[in-house]
């Protein structure tokens, strides 16, 4: 064998194991439900269709594609959770409820599977009391022990934290940021 030829071989065996190193590796997450995608098929938009809106929203200079309601609401979403699943998401309101006094919006999301409810989250994000929520939350929740189950997605809205939910609706444009069902 000629150095010419040791040399193509050689060539093609790196190229090789470039395209091998790269189909093969892990990609990071990969999308299984866009859930934006998926909100006109909804099992239940509440109090009514009408008061969701897909909107770009920029928060603290990040700009995601998100779910905004200006009171208080319910998505509910039916799958099948896949195997490894992950809900990502952010949470947030828009620039312009950081300062309108309020005391911010309760978000919850929970899961219903036949007769029985797990809560996933529940947290309320306050820009005009706490300044370090002017921006995206950005969230990770395991949906792992529900894998291969069909059940209910459920994203749910208040206008005020408990005990006074629903009291207080100043400066409440939620957003709900790029959810998705991820396989990590």
């Amino acid at each position: 064998m000629t150095r010419r030829t040791k040399l193509l071989v050689g060539g093609l065996g790196l190229v090789a194991l470039v395209v091998a190193y790269i189909a093969l590796r892990p990609a990071g997450d990969r999308v299984a439900v866009d859930l934006i995608e998926q909100l006109p098929t909804a099992k239940d938009r509440r109090p009514s269709p009408d008061v969701f809106s897909v909107v770009d929203a920029t928060l603290g200079g990040q700009r995601e594609r998100a779910i905004l309601t200006r009171q208080p609401s319910r998505i509910k979403y039916n799958l099948t959770v896949p195997d490894e699943a992950w809900l990502k998401f952010s949470l947030g309101l828009l620039e312009e409820s950081w300062t309108v006094p309020g005391d911010g919006v309760l978000f919850q999301i929970g899961v219903s599977s036949g007769p029985q409810y797990v809560e996933l989250l529940n947290m309320v994000v306050n820009p005009y009391g706490n300044p370090s929520e002017r921006g995206w939350q950005q969230l990770v929740l395991d949906l792992s022990q529900f894998a291969g189950e069909n059940v209910d997605l459920i994203f749910n809205t208040y206008s005020s934290p408990a005990p006074n939910t629903g009291k207080d609706s100043n400066g409440d444009a939620a957003l709900w940021g790029a959810p998705r069902i991820v396989i990590r």
